[in-house]
């Protein structure tokens, strides 16, 4: 008798858990959707190091996000490091095949970025401006 109204009564840990782990997923979608909606996320490929203010990033593949603005705070994703850099949008006529970024050489011999040109979009994004 006992074990019956256990049964009735308690709700197992998967029907607790079920609906949690659902609603989570949900709401990180719905978070992500909006956050793509708002802006680009796109992943560029930097072929030197350079510094991004006082960062530096070494040459490899990063996840760039840019604000829908024409001028703002675009962050790139280093690790589990996120830079912020300050950046004026400048329209392109083409598109290019691949990753632009430029940079202009410090006074010590580093190398900062000066522009990031990502892949198939029509604009520049002009550093420090």
């Amino acid at each position: 008798m006992k074990a019956d109204r256990r049964l009735t009564t308690k709700r197992s840990r998967t029907d607790r858990w079920i609906p949690r782990t659902l609603g989570a997923v949900g709401l990180a979608g719905l978070l992500a959707l909006g956050a793509i909606a708002q802006g680009l996320e796109q992943k560029v490929l930097f072929h030197i190091d350079g510094k991004i203010g006082a960062e530096l990033v070494r040459k490899g593949s990063y996840v760039l996000i840019v604000p829908d603005a024409t001028q703002g705070t675009a962050e790139i994703k280093v690790g589990k490091r996120t830079i912020s850099i300050a950046f004026t949008r400048q329209m392109i006529e083409e598109a290019p095949g691949a990753d632009r970024v430029t940079y202009k050489m410090n006074e010590d011999g580093s190398r900062s970025v000066a522009t990031i040109t990502p892949k198939g979009q029509k604009f520049t994004l002009v550093i420090g401006s």
